[in-house]
């Protein structure tokens, strides 16, 4: 950690790094040379949608002057690039994780206006001190302007608004990284999606997110299939990117958590006990519409569907006229297993997020293990969301928590 000095919680600081390079060669720099540099950020995001934390957040970094840094918890790097798909990826990588980090410590979504808010290194240098003016030059090199990064601010962007969605088969002579060691099928067809499906960089549903959907009649043309992953089957494909990708299928006979889809006519009222996101469409891998249902808070349903993804779910019709869909998360509606006081550590062999509480919905930290590293733990909790999970203490004094997806 840099600084033990906490900041208090008035602005998300939005930067770009001004120069076109890997979004990790610019976490790199700064994990190494924040002394003699005397600036970092907590975040750098790019690398087609990556997320590179460098400090704690919360802590007070060196990237927009004293003042400022006092008073932001977190301030977000967007690194430059020339290829379009990998900014889009980006852009939506750096909007989202902004989006978070302000619902995270209760900071206005609204963008270099007066008071508490997310605020550009521009708005900083003209109210506060300094000569920067980033990130709007580089956005507007790409047709965003300072209005669409409001909006976009305001409303999320759905998984939906596409980038890459570009599929096909290696060419002859093509390799990619091999998923660890799951046997696949080498079996090429096509498959045309019923439900919004993540596009993952590696197998499983702990695999790193691209940012990127199938969406509902949309079609992937793949080469590899792998049976019974997270209770799933799964397709594999090479990008026009030369990535390897993978995707559940998830149309409900493909999948074994989605028992039926059938939702029964039933209202009601449900108080939630946990913040709980609301979807667009049934299920965890459904696109998330940007906003949550907090503790407290209550919904009034007309429909319920069993046991989706572990989890029976609500649906009700938004005021804006579309269809919604929460999940029963509090401790009555799914299997939560009795905390252990237990120490050990834990190698992963697949990349997990680390999230903030116990369980699937648990809200992402941000951060992963990657293959191969190790977890040092003294808590686990049985059968949560189909996973045992382990928990620690990180050095910033949080508690976080870890599925076992080996």
């Amino acid at each position: 950690m840099r600084s033990t000095q906490h900041t208090t919680n008035n602005y998300i600081i939005l930067h770009e790094t001004g120069g076109v390079a890997p979004a990790i060669n610019n976490a790199q720099y700064f994990n190494r040379e924040w002394r003699n540099a005397g600036t970092y950020s907590s975040h750098v995001v790019g690398d087609g949608g990556d997320v590179y934390q460098i400090s704690p957040d919360g802590y007070v970094q060196w990237g927009a002057g004293s003042y400022a840094n006092a008073r932001s918890p977190v301030q977000i790097e967007l690194a430059r690039t020339n290829d379009k798909a990998t900014f889009e990826q980006d852009y939506k990588a750096y909007v989202n994780l902004a989006r978070d980090m302000a619902r995270k410590y209760n900071i206005p979504l609204t963008l270099d206006g007066a008071g508490r808010g997310i605020k550009s290194h521009l708005w900083v240098s003209n109210n506060i001190w300094g000569d920067h003016v980033d990130p709007y030059g580089y956005l507007q090199q790409w047709g965003i302007s300072k209005a669409d990064l409001a909006q976009d601010l305001r409303t999320g962007l759905d998984d939906s608004d596409d980038a890459d969605a570009s599929k096909t088969t290696p060419a002859p002579g093509e390799s990619a990284p091999e998923p660890d060691s799951n046997d696949y099928q080498n079996t090429s067809g096509s498959y045309t999606f019923q439900n919004t499906t993540r596009i993952r960089n590696s197998l499983g549903t702990s695999g790193g997110y691209t940012g990127i959907n199938y969406d509902v009649g949309q079609t992937v043309n793949y080469d590899r299939v792998y049976k019974n992953i997270n209770g799933y089957d799964w397709l594999s494909y090479i990008s026009y990117g030369g990535q390897r990708r993978y995707v559940a299928m998830t149309n409900s006979s493909q999948s074994s958590s989605n028992s039926s889809n059938s939702g029964q006519s039933t209202s009601g009222s449900y108080t939630f006990q946990n913040t709980t996101r609301i979807r667009n469409g049934l299920g965890t891998s459904a696109a998330y519409s940007g906003r949550n249902y907090q503790p407290g808070q209550t919904v009034h349903y007309d429909r319920i569907y069993r046991n989706v993804n572990g989890y029976d779910w609500l649906s009700y019709i938004s005021y804006s006229g579309q269809r919604r869909y929460v999940a029963m998360t509090n401790s009555g509606s799914q299997s939560y297993g009795t905390q252990q006081n237990q120490s050990g550590a834990y190698t992963f062999r697949n990349t997990t997020k680390i999230r903030n509480g116990v369980g699937v919905n648990a809200a992402y930290t941000g951060r992963n293990y990657s293959a191969g590293q190790t977890v040092y733990y003294d808590r686990v909790y049985r059968n949560v969301n189909g996973y045992d999970w382990l928990s620690y203490m990180s050095y910033s004094g949080q508690r976080h928590y870890v599925a076992m997806t080996n």
